[in-house]
């Protein structure tokens, strides 16, 4: 049968619960303690060989294998691989093999990761030198936040990598490089006394056949338990008022930040927080999309970080800029093809303006002259901001609380005190003090010279109702589809529209977030957090 017979006599019993191992003091997740309790075995002996074995033989072998003692341990680990490569095995003895399987390597590992392993005369080889944080062990705060494990066979587990490349410097969080990883027995070597167990680690994202046999099996892995470690490491949730006052720390960290590897097949998601706020607001959505396998073929999230406290036309032109550079990092032109956008808020705005195809409509808003009679006068910047096309040629947009027409809270008192205390950058303030010297205020429109002149270029300026900018952007058309999601206090239902316009969400009213483009709509409870809202995810996941 293959087996072999060590000769040393070893303690009888070794106990091992591990309190704190690869735990995180965040909010979001802890680190299940594993607790491992195995017999050492006197004179173990290990089958190497099951050859001889018929698939139902092998299969009884296997389920009167008990991995309580190290004998067992790798007695399991084996059998259950054999049993695996079986041509003729049924779907019940192979989720029976999968799982025990599984569950010897995790407690292999376990060992490893206490440093107990010489007690036991293994020595389990793997080719990372990382930490690892298994992906079944991690304990969420919130239901919603539960990492889902795709595939079948194998451990999936997590591990931080530093950046390694400049596109990976710039475009993953900074935070490091949070990666899906499965582990996969490779095989054994018996070396005297000592058991010599070798893993293999490899990097999975996405759907991967790996073979034991002559069989296929999908390696185990979970892409959100990477995107969950994430955000317990996360720096950017102290940036929500930095980013909205403008303070040097919140710009430095402006920029899209893929979630996951950067693909060049799958379509981008992209997520674009409001007013004070933070990527972390998609971290609901974000996880409902990682733990769908077809959406996380499907597609890959990019969450957009920006201070928010400046205009929404000049925070497109600046995000623009970036979709641009991290495009070109792509070597596919057809990833331009399509792309769906998400927008909560301010975002929302920015959404739009990252979608729509303006002509000079925003031009002649501002300015009551052609831009050709400036056109030596005009700076990159401002001709940027006013003229652009949709970086893709299809475009799906989710607004969720969106004031298209403001908000009257931004020309209130909190509104006023808020906008006070943002800080323009230098080059904003600045952008059009050379045009107007050079040419006068008059070839301003008379209704956005208050907003030039007397340097409105806060986000909180646009907001207010009646914006000139904003009402040229209301009546534009996206290019592509749009659906919106519509805050409400209280009542999620209205059959009249006189009804529906009664309806807020204490920031932006049911008028305001309401677009006559809109496919469908779809009113969920929120004070204008709808982002939290499990009908706004559901509906999101059931569109895209």
């Amino acid at each position: 049968m293959g087996s072999f017979k060590c000769r040393k006599t070893l303690p009888i019993l070794f106990s091992l619960i591990m309190f704190g191992l690869a735990s995180c003091s965040s909010d979001y997740y802890k680190s299940e303690p594993p607790s491992l309790t195995l017999r050492l075995s006197n004179a173990p002996e290990y089958t190497l060989s099951y050859i001889e074995h018929t698939t139902r033989e092998l299969y009884w072998s296997c389920v009167t294998i008990l991995p309580r003692s190290t004998e067992g341990l790798i007695n399991s680990l084996l059998c259950t691989q054999a049993l695996l490569g079986r041509d003729d095995v049924s779907a019940d003895e192979r989720q029976f093999a999968l799982k025990r399987h599984r569950d010897a390597l995790m407690s292999l590992l376990t060992l490893r990761m206490s440093g107990k392993e010489d007690e036991a005369h293994f020595h389990t080889h793997l080719n990372l030198d990382q930490p690892i944080i298994f992906a079944s062990r991690m304990l969420t705060s919130e239901d919603t936040l539960q990492p889902q494990i795709l595939g079948e066979y194998g451990v999936a587990v997590v591990v931080r990598e530093q950046a390694a490349t400049e596109t990976e410097q710039t475009y993953y969080p900074q935070e490091g490089t949070y990666s899906s990883y499965t582990l996969m027995f490779q095989g054994i070597k018996l070396d005297g006394n000592e058991v010599h167990i070798t893993l293999d680690a490899q990097k999975i994202h996405s759907r991967t056949t790996v073979r034991v046999g002559n069989n296929a099996y999908m390696a185990r892995y979970s892409p959100s338990a990477s995107y969950l470690a994430l955000l317990n490491d996360s720096i950017v949730g102290g940036l929500r008022w930095k980013g909205f006052v403008g303070t040097n720390q919140a710009k430095a960290l402006r920029g899209i930040y893929v979630i996951g590897e950067i693909s060049d097949t799958k379509i981008p998601l992209i997520m674009i927080h409001g007013l004070n706020s933070d990527p972390l607001i998609w971290r609901y959505l974000t996880m409902a999309v990682m733990n769908d396998e077809w959406l996380n073929e499907r597609y890959q999230v990019w969450h957009v970080l920006y201070p928010s406290g400046q205009p929404p036309l000049y925070s497109a032109m600046k995000i623009r800029r970036e979709l641009d550079a991290l495009l070109a990092t792509i070597d596919n032109p057809l990833i331009t093809r399509e792309a769906v956008f998400i927008g909560h808020s301010l975002g929302g705005l920015i959404t739009k303006l990252l979608t729509v195809s303006p002509g000079d409509a925003f031009w002649n808003t501002t300015f009551a002259v052609p831009s050709e009679q400036l056109e030596e006068s005009m700076s990159e910047d401002i001709r940027d901001t006013f003229f652009f096309e949709p970086r893709f040629t299809t475009n799906t947009v989710f607004y969720l609380d969106t004031p298209h027409k403001g908000s009257a809270l931004a020309a209130s008192a909190i509104g006023y005190i808020g906008s006070s205390l943002v800080q323009i950058p230098y080059e904003l303030k600045n952008m059009f003090v050379d045009l107007l010297d050079e040419n006068g205020v008059d070839i301003v429109q008379s209704d956005m010279q208050s907003y030039l002149t007397d340097t409105k270029f806060k986000s909180l300026d646009s907001l207010k109702p009646g914006h000139p900018l904003m009402n040229t952007l209301y009546s534009m058309p996206i290019q592509g589809k749009a659906y919106s999601i519509i805050g409400s206090k209280k009542e999620t239902e209205c059959e009249r529209r006189e009804v529906c316009l009664l309806l807020t969400d204490g920031v932006v009213t049911y008028e305001s977030a309401d677009i006559p483009e809109a496919l469908e709509r779809l009113i969920v409870v929120s004070k204008h957090n709808s982002f939290k809202s499990p009908e706004a995810v559901s509906f999101i996941v059931k569109h895209l």
